[in-house]
């Protein structure tokens, strides 16, 4: 994909992501999560499977909750006062 494209793609995720914090959905794919996502953030999330190749939908959509994991250890860990050592 392009650049704007891309660009536009990621938009329309960060809104679909959004729409899921505010609601507390984690995990979109989680099947006792997927009814509520689909019913709050409905119209989000057809915007952002029609603004990113598929691929890449399955892909952000996998990673969430991954990436809010590692966000949460890692601010708990802060707090903690440990030192944290991230190997991306």
């Amino acid at each position: 994909p392009s650049r704007s494209k891309r660009e536009q793609c990621w938009a329309s995720r960060d809104i679909y992501f959004k729409c899921l914090d505010k609601n507390q959905i984690d995990n979109p794919l989680d099947p006792s999560k997927k009814k509520l996502a689909s019913k709050e953030c409905g119209e989000e999330d057809k915007q952002f499977e029609k603004d990113c190749i598929a691929s890449w939908v399955k892909y952000f959509k996998e990673k969430r909750p991954f990436d809010l994991k590692k966000e949460r250890l890692l601010k708990e860990a802060a707090e903690q006062g440990q030192e944290v050592v991230q190997m991306d």
